[in-house]
């Protein structure tokens, strides 16, 4: 039995949020945990039992194009569990969630690369909707 519940701090997802995250160092990952909590970034977590199995990370915004926006950052089931309904499950909670802040919408982006995925979001309702641009500054 899945029971999505939202955590307490974001921390407790961390260790399923770096299968997610694998290219990031311990310390990045740390630190970018830690300021995106600071700026509202909530975790709903998937159990079985005590074990966590899913996580879905997302924050709430305001702006003059999507309006009142869930944006989903991070949404990762453990491997030996996907294709199960977690995912599915951690969405559908998400879009509760939504709902219950008066979103206009729920938005998130995925890799190019990530067809699975994007197979997966499509299945659930969500749309292809625009392209995003990144220019990467120096560190």
């Amino acid at each position: 039995m899945i029971r999505v519940v939202p955590l307490q701090r974001a921390a407790e997802a961390a260790p399923l949020l770096r299968v997610l995250r694998a290219t990031l160092d311990d310390a990045t990952f740390a630190l970018r945990l830690e300021r995106a909590e600071a700026q509202g970034y909530r975790v709903l977590a998937a159990l079985d039992g005590s074990a966590m199995v899913g996580a879905l990370g997302y924050r709430l915004s305001d702006d003059l194009t999507w309006g009142r926006t869930l944006y989903v950052d991070d949404l990762v089931v453990a491997p030996d569990r996907r294709s199960s309904g977690i995912g599915r499950a951690l969405l559908a909670e998400a879009r509760a969630q939504a709902a219950t802040s008066n979103c206009d919408h729920l938005r998130l982006c995925s890799g190019l690369s990530r067809i699975d995925a994007h197979r997966f979001y499509e299945a659930n309702g969500l749309q292809r909707f625009s392209l995003q641009f990144v220019a990467r500054m120096e560190e």
